[in-house]
């Protein structure tokens, strides 16, 4: 991931490598280099806000930074079904339907 300055974060080791395993998976999801297509450093900033927001397992970041690159690409006509979320473990069919 190429950032300028402005998009420099404080974040651990481990988190930017996490964030950068995110990008290439979504990358490879939209069939695109992760470092020479022309939308590459809007991904990072995406897969990067998404982190900020909470979101820390790198199949989960990696699927809604390219659902939301979908997203981008529908307004523009180019349309796709969306990616898969990965169901966490623990999630039951109780958990779910808890009132």
């Amino acid at each position: 991931m190429a950032f300028t300055d402005r998009d420099r974060r404080i974040f651990a080791t481990t988190d930017w490598e996490t964030m950068q395993r995110a990008h290439n998976r979504a990358s490879q999801l939209l069939d695109r280099c992760p470092r020479t297509h022309e939308r590459c450093n809007d991904l990072a900033r995406i897969i990067m806000a998404i982190f900020e927001s909470g979101v820390r397992d790198e199949d989960e970041l990696a699927a809604m930074a390219a659902n939301r690159e979908l997203n981008y690409m529908a307004g523009r006509g180019i349309f796709q079904k969306p990616f898969p979320f990965k169901k966490p473990a623990h999630a039951t069919r109780e958990s779910l339907t808890e009132h």
